[in-house]
């Protein structure tokens, strides 16, 4: 309806046309000023404004984008050439199914209840510390089960800083921390949850912590890179690249330990099994112990009293010198610590294509895949925890092994070699005559298989000799891991590199470069604390308990050539 002015007193008609031209450029002055009316914001109120109100605005897709400057581009570094292979699951038949896991040889079925069968209240847990590279963590898990450890016993801590991104399956096999709940729960294995990534000296805190509150005096705890099996074929006299000098109380255990029982022969003992007789036997022959190795911490007994004792482990010391500065301690304060046999241990870099063989599957053939080859000419530019330093492989020291960042600090000399030990010892051998003796130590061994009996395990011929041929892959797999003098010991810790835009996602190149900076870091901390550089504390020092921080360096610095 239109508006008519006509007849309206003189007055009025001046005065609302005038209001309207000032109320227009009172407007634009506003627009002009403030800035803050957009064109699309006026129509949004014009058009609410015509529709009473009610519309609901659309949702507009929010877009994070970096504020402008004219800074120049960063300078990118250059893109690694080397071709990671995608990551399989080692475990199709579990990956790929909602049964229960296969059934592992009857001979290594733990007996129910056979921790009190040693005087023992409860079942003593087994940690497995876990943070990247999940294939090798199922490997290790599965090879424990199959070899007679119980499930419900084995606590996988998972330390990856992801939150419950692996609890609510957000992240995919590709990222490096990457972790199936589903199949560890269906193996029947514990899961317990760090609530931050813990270096390694905090994740042994941890383990004392978890122990303390359950009230669990003593508890074994376990690398992830590592493949163990029991004495199913008896007697297994090879010297794998990670054992050490054992220690017998006497000739008689010395023989009852190193001529085992074969499997389905009376006597046979589990790799368990001979770990709960470890525990009841040192209860009750020594009084202040604090480790029993059994390839040095690769698999470890620990009595909690003892790092209690000394004050538990220096978490300042992430990595390196973490374990030279807790043995010391522990010796100083008047712990034992010693190296004892009950099992198979191989320290691995690589993984079983198909983990079913650990179940004596006879439609799979034993073979193992490195997860992340390097080509012969690269591998003497993989990053060595010291430059050119050669590590004697016999009796390495705390600053001079390469262990990885999960589970590995330094290394600890033998304490007090029997005699034998120092005539090992006594002279460095010569560069690559370890792993020559160790490649002919396999053959020997495999060869002497091809001519044993045909004493069978449990009764069978056949389960027999796939344990050979299993156990001469996984002796194959360890001389593997030490092939290039160490320096490429940890790679398969680079295997995964995927992850991009998931949950805590971390570039996996710059985790690896900040391991190398916390262990050097750490390093430095041991030195400044005892004055000193090198493991052997106890053996080459007079240092005391208390000295820790108190003493001058015992070293010149070598002079610089500029």
């Amino acid at each position: 309806m239109a508006i008519s002015l006509v007849g309206a007193p003189r007055g009025l008609r001046i005065l609302l046309p005038a209001s309207f031209v000032i109320l227009v450029l009172v407007l634009v002055a506003l627009y002009h000023s403030t800035g803050q009316l957009e064109t699309s914001q006026l129509l949004k109120t014009i058009s609410n404004i015509h529709g009473g109100g009610n519309s609901q605005p659309q949702e507009e897709e929010e877009v994070h984008t970096r504020p402008a400057n004219t800074h120049p581009p960063p300078k990118y570094k250059p893109t690694s050439t080397l071709a990671v292979p995608t990551v399989t699951d080692p475990f199709p038949l579990l990956a790929t199914s909602t049964g229960a896991p296969p059934s592992i040889p009857e001979y290594n079925v733990p007996k129910p209840g056979l921790h009190r069968d040693y005087g023992l209240s409860y079942m003593p847990p087994l940690f497995i510390g876990f943070t990247r590279q999940w294939p090798m963590l199922l490997q290790c898990v599965v090879s424990y089960i199959t070899a007679g450890w119980p499930p419900e016993s084995i606590y996988v801590v998972e330390n990856t800083g992801v939150q419950n991104s692996n609890a609510d399956g957000k992240l995919t096999l590709q990222n490096p921390f990457y972790l199936n709940h589903t199949t560890l729960s269906r193996l029947g294995v514990n899961i317990l949850q760090t609530p931050v990534l813990l270096t390694f000296s905090q994740l042994q805190n941890f383990f004392i912590s978890t122990a303390t509150s359950r009230q669990w005096p003593h508890y074994f705890y376990s690398h992830q890179d590592v493949l163990v099996m029991s004495f199913e074929d008896g007697a297994d006299t090879i010297k794998r690249p990670g054992d050490r000098d054992w220690f017998f109380y006497d000739d008689q255990e010395k023989t009852d330990i190193l001529r085992p029982a074969a499997a389905g022969q009376r006597g046979y003992r589990t790799i368990y099994e001979n770990c709960l007789r470890e525990l009841n036997h040192t209860l009750e022959n020594e009084k202040r112990w604090a480790f029993r190795w059994f390839q040095y911490d690769h698999l470890t007994l620990v009595n909690r009293a003892a790092l209690d004792a000394v004050g538990g482990w220096d978490s300042l010391m992430p990595y390196y010198g973490s374990d030279c500065d807790m043995n010391a301690r522990l010796e100083m304060d008047g712990w034992t610590m010693r190296h004892r046999r009950v099992g198979i241990i191989n320290d691995v870099s690589t993984i079983m294509e198909d983990l079913a063989v650990l179940y004596r599957d006879p439609e799979v053939v034993p073979k193992f895949i490195d997860p992340n080859p390097i080509p012969d000419e690269e591998l003497d530019k993989v990053e060595r925890p010291h430059k050119d330093e050669r590590p004697d492989k016999d009796a390495p020291t705390g600053d001079e092994t390469a262990l990885d960042e999960e589970n590995e600090p330094g290394e600890q000399p033998p304490e007090n070699p029997t005699e034998e030990s120092k005539e090992e010892s006594g002279k460095e051998p010569e560069e690559g005559k370890q792993e020559e003796s160790n490649e002919k130590s396999v053959e020997r061994r495999s060869e002497k298989r091809g001519r044993g009996s045909s004493r069978a395990a449990g009764g069978s011929g056949i389960a027999q000799d796939y344990f050979r041929a299993l156990l001469r892959v996984a002796d194959e797999m360890g001389a593997y891991k030490y092939r290039s003098d160490n320096s490429a010991r940890n790679s398969w810790q680079g295997s995964q590199h995927g992850g991009v835009g998931e949950p805590y996602y971390y570039n996996a190149d710059g985790f690896g470069k900040s391991f190398w900076i916390l262990a050097e870091a750490g390093r430095e901390v041991f030195r400044q604390k005892w004055g000193h550089r090198d493991c052997d504390l106890v053996q080459e020092t007079a240092l005391q308990l208390d000295d820790q921080w108190r003493v001058e360096k015992d070293w010149e610095d070598t002079p610089s050539k500029s």
